[in-house]
């Protein structure tokens, strides 16, 4: 509202003349044109955008048949999606989505990677999970990013830190693009291989120094790492300061709790699969979910 006082006493402006349609979303994701690079445009076209990312949805779901996200896209979770879609799409582009769990965090970021065609990676815990395995998914990110200029979101949650040292590798990789020590001389000489052609092509000698320095640099522009976190808790606050890249490194989204509009949406679309409920022709049943 600061924005709005300002722009009122300050500008003599009308706030609707400047503002005509609210929420204010700019993205690239309403452009179907299939061109490359998309438009990034106003989206205040809100039917057209939600069409555009059921249909986007529905094409994830075929893709990913094992991991199928049943979504209702009310206005509040396309606007975190194309929060984090425009994050993503930015070099040296990160996020730290903070919220409760079950806000939507990693379903909206899912979406969005999708949207935007990258890959996302996630790692899957299990009993045996430990800093080895962690390391080997974290290389196989970095490569992909690194050595085969692939665009990559990694999405990682509070909930899968077994060690302290996950956030600190996350930290480095925020900040630098590489975690010290992670490469064994045989990989090194693996990375060097492959970006000789790419330091040759900048005009600079192919030093050790300058292969290491521009497959960071590459790392760092390609991968964008998505942190989801709930901010409930001293643990959180030590954590931001013990390694202070997830703040300086990254955009926060706040997954804040559901408004009303977005609990009737989901009301309506799972209990209009069950006509004998009769929600439909009861109002009545749809707010009692709500309140």
């Amino acid at each position: 509202r600061l924005i709005e006082e300002s722009a009122t006493s300050q500008f003599k402006l009308d706030w609707a003349d400047v503002i005509p349609a609210e929420p204010v979303l700019f993205g690239d994701l309403a452009d179907t044109s299939g061109n490359d690079p998309k438009k990034y445009f106003h989206m205040a076209e809100k039917e057209k955008l939600k069409s555009v990312m059921e249909e986007a949805l529905e094409d994830y779901n075929t893709v990913n048949a094992t991991a199928k996200m049943n979504l209702v896209l009310f206005q509040d979770a396309i606007e975190h999606a194309c929060r984090i879609a425009r994050i993503v799409r930015q070099p040296l582009g990160n996020a730290l989505c903070l919220g409760v769990g079950g806000s939507g965090r990693q379903s909206m970021t899912r979406l969005a990677a999708s949207m935007a065609d990258y890959e996302c990676f996630q790692i899957e815990l299990s009993k045996n999970y430990g800093v080895a395995e962690w390391r080997d998914d974290l290389k196989t990110v970095l490569k992909k990013a690194g050595m085969e200029n692939q665009q990559m979101v990694f999405l990682f949650s509070d909930t899968q830190i077994k060690s302290e040292s996950f956030l600190e590798d996350l930290n480095n990789i925020l900040n630098s693009g590489d975690v010290p020590g992670i490469y064994d001389s045989a990989e090194k000489d693996e990375i060097f291989l492959a970006m000789k052609p790419v330091v040759q092509a900048a005009g600079l000698p192919p030093t050790k120094s300058n292969l290491f320095s521009s497959y960071c640099n590459r790392v760092r522009q390609n991968i964008h790492c998505v942190v989801c976190m709930s901010p409930i808790g001293e643990i959180f606050r030590a954590r931001l300061r013990q390694f202070p890249a997830l703040v300086n490194c990254c955009t926060i989204d706040w997954f804040s709790s559901w408004p009303d509009e977005a609990l009737r949406s989901v009301a309506h679309t799972f209990l209009g699969d069950l006509p004998e409920l009769g929600a439909a022709e009861n109002p009545a049943l749809l707010e009692g979910l709500v309140t």
